[in-house]
């Protein structure tokens, strides 16, 4: 029972691996994407309050300064 068994135990283990290495590495492509868009959003959000406050500023020159702090 054991020998017979044991192949088949054998690929759902690798199987498993193969599927948690797929997740680790999406998930820390995701962390990247995830910083991204929160930079941007922030970015947009100091923008459009500072245009309610009739800033001249444009989105490129918010998202410049919000980088350099």
């Amino acid at each position: 029972m054991y020998n017979k068994d044991m192949p088949k135990v054998l690929n759902v283990f690798n199987k498993i691996q193969y599927l948690r290495e797929r997740y680790y590495k999406a998930s820390v492509e995701k962390e990247s994407l995830i910083a991204l868009i929160s930079e941007t959003e922030v970015a947009e959000q100091v923008y459009n309050s500072n245009a309610i406050e009739s800033s001249t500023l444009t989105l490129e020159e918010t998202e410049k300064i919000l980088l350099q702090i």
